[in-house]
């Protein structure tokens, strides 16, 4: 695809997302279904079905075939690594900023780096990709340690978690592999061993918040106690999305979903499975029957997890040999000034965590900025 090509895709993809956000949010039988829901989880189904529903508008219509489908999985996967290969460099700033060894202007608070995390292709002060970083990751690919994903609920700016990982094994998640990688070959893990100074800053006015929100609930739960009939708001009782359980994309796009649409969800394949390791074992199944080459297939005492380990070579080399693209795509877009689609967090609490770090300041006499 030449560059003029690219930069229009590109484009429209970002048009398109941001209408169909805009159709959801105007349609009136899906937003009665959403006010059902717990409201936290309500942006962040919006922001990825709006991203699943392009691809299936761009690929759907085509009847491409499966190998077809698996270049375009293949190329997103690659420009999913260089998104970590950026995230390891946003850690280490954050390390640096955090023992203030560097001042960022587009950073008040500890908080604004889970923002660029999910915006990691369009954060000003991480320096772009470069061949170096998709050579040291291709070297991680080929590794016994390669990781494939995080879990679910692993972030990748983790600050506090991924530090305890490093330090202790009984922490709540793993210390990422990649980073384990990085560091060996770069001798970055020094940045782990860097003090928290802002992190501590801020809790000491967070602190104060705290407090302060403690008393007020105190009072406000006497009170509720003494006048029940008045008493305040129940608290949201509301579930969540469950979005990434199985069956429920596939029920949402029937029930809301025009028949073109749902045409186009088929041909694309469907939902992808989540946690099901039966539909993962299917998929590696799949994955190895349509695969360009032979893959041998080595002797284990589960054969589940041989088929596993034979499909996960496979999407190594796959990954390998799509890297070249998905680099050359994110240099087009770098130097054709075009963003890159953004991703939505589940969490938008930034505002939040700085409303309360003022607070703080004020409570402890201090100006209300971030000068601190």
């Amino acid at each position: 695809m030449n560059p003029n090509e690219e930069k229009e895709r590109a484009l429209w993809r970002q048009q398109k997302h941001l209408e169909i956000k805009k159709e959801l949010r105007s349609n009136e039988k899906f937003m009665q279904f959403l006010e059902k829901a717990y409201p936290f989880s309500r942006e962040g189904f919006i922001d990825e079905y709006a991203g699943e529903k392009v691809d299936w508008i761009e690929w759907g219509p085509t009847h491409i075939r499966w190998n077809e489908k698996e270049d375009l999985q293949w190329l997103n996967d690659a420009t999913a690594r260089l998104k970590e290969i950026q995230q390891k460099k946003l850690f280490d700033i954050q390390c640096l900023w955090r023992a203030e060894k560097m001042n960022l202007p587009q950073i008040k608070t500890t908080f604004d780096f889970k923002y660029w995390e999910d915006n990691i292709l369009n954060c000003p002060f991480v320096q772009p990709v470069t061949q170096t970083e998709v050579d040291l990751y291709i070297q991680y690919l080929q590794s016994e340690n390669f990781e494939n994903q995080q879990g679910w609920f692993d972030r990748w700016q983790d600050y506090e978690q991924i530090k305890e990982a490093y330090n202790s094994t009984n922490a709540n998640r793993n210390f990422p592999d990649w980073y384990d990688f990085h560091n060996g070959r770069t001798g970055l893990s020094v940045y782990l061993i860097l003090p928290d100074i802002r992190g501590s800053k801020e809790e000491f006015y967070l602190n104060l918040f705290r407090q302060e929100t403690f008393k007020k609930a105190e009072q406000q739960k006497k009170k509720e106690q003494e006048q029940p009939i008045l008493a305040g708001a129940k608290t949201d009782q509301r579930p969540w999305l469950n979005y990434h359980q199985k069956g429920w994309l596939t029920w949402f796009v029937t029930t809301y979903e025009d028949k073109q649409t749902q045409e186009f969800f088929k041909r694309y394949g469907g939902e992808n499975p989540f946690n099901d390791q039966d539909e993962f074992i299917e998929n590696d199944l799949r994955l190895l029957e349509h695969a360009d080459r032979t893959i041998p297939i080595q002797g284990w005492f589960d054969w589940k997890e041989a088929i596993h380990k034979a499909a996960d070579r496979y999407r190594r080399e796959k990954i390998i040999e799509s890297l070249p693209s998905a680099f050359e795509q994110y240099h087009i877009h770098l130097e054709m000034k075009l963003s890159f689609e953004e991703t939505t967090p589940i969490f938008t609490l930034n505002d939040w965590y700085h409303k309360a770090i003022l607070r703080g300041r004020e409570l402890n006499g201090e100006p209300l900025n971030f000068d601190f």
